[in-house]
């Protein structure tokens, strides 16, 4: 009898739990949507996910939940490594796969075809994805650079090397909070009216730049502010480029 290869052997009929909503999606998107039976509280796409069992939130894992729905795997990212080793000392396979910037956005996809037993379809997604990213910011280079800040929450913003600064320079912009190499951070006002970017980003759910320091903002004053759904910015997975494309497209008047 031939031997069965162990990632083939776990993929048949297999049943995975999603802690992370860009995980959630890029199992849909390499068509292993059929295998996932449970999904952390903010995984809301796909529709199909929105119907699955709950398991918690991301700080707040279900243990037991996750228990009760006998799953082959169980996938993950860094930030609920304790929860992932309480269910791992459960008897549980886990995944921790982390998403600090785009080459871990990618390799999450390829990874979770691996396991699922997608490996055809999860290639075949990311080859897309590259061609669609690289064609993107090949038509960007060819644009007038802008200086840009991203607000996460007033102050709060991207640092970098994290997944939303590589954004930015595929888009060709250059994020002003880019020096200080940490995934989020908190910029201060003097930084940023110093930095006086060429436009805004932020995300589609924030309230209005109100106030101080961002009246004293030329780009505020101009209406130089670029919405991105929340969901989309701030969330890896298989919607990147149509991110990248967004931030182009909302910064085309200006270049």
């Amino acid at each position: 009898m031939p031997l069965v290869p162990a990632a083939l052997a776990l993929a048949a009929g297999m049943r995975i739990v999603s802690l992370a909503p860009p995980f959630t999606e890029d199992l849909f998107a390499i068509g292993a949507g059929p295998e996932v039976v449970g999904v952390d509280a903010f995984s809301d796409r796909p529709p199909a996910a929105r119907r699955l069992p709950r398991v918690g939130g991301l700080r707040d894992v279900n243990a037991e939940a996750v228990i009760a729905l006998h799953p082959d795997l169980v996938v993950g990212f860094p930030y609920e490594a304790a929860r992932l080793a309480d269910l791992s000392r459960a008897g549980l396979r886990t995944e921790m796969l982390p998403l600090n910037d785009l080459h871990d956005d990618l390799h999450a996809i390829e990874r979770l075809g691996v396991l699922s037993g997608h490996e055809v379809q999860a290639r075949e997604l990311v080859r897309s994805l590259r061609a669609r990213l690289a064609a993107i910011a090949a038509a960007a280079k060819r644009t007038r650079r802008l200086s840009a800040f991203v607000s996460l929450g007033g102050m709060g913003s991207a640092g970098g090397g994290s997944y939303v600064d590589e954004l930015l320079t595929l888009a060709n912009l250059r994020n002003v909070a880019g020096g200080v190499k940490r995934p989020w951070l908190t910029f201060s006002s003097e930084d940023v009216l110093r930095a006086q970017p060429d436009v805004i980003v932020v995300p589609d759910r924030a309230p209005r730049l109100t106030g101080e320091p961002w009246s004293h903002l030329a780009a505020v004053r101009a209406g130089r502010i670029v919405s991105v759904p929340e969901d989309d910015l701030l969330r890896p997975g298989p919607r990147v480029a149509d991110v990248l494309a967004d931030l182009v497209a909302g910064t085309a008047r200006w270049r």
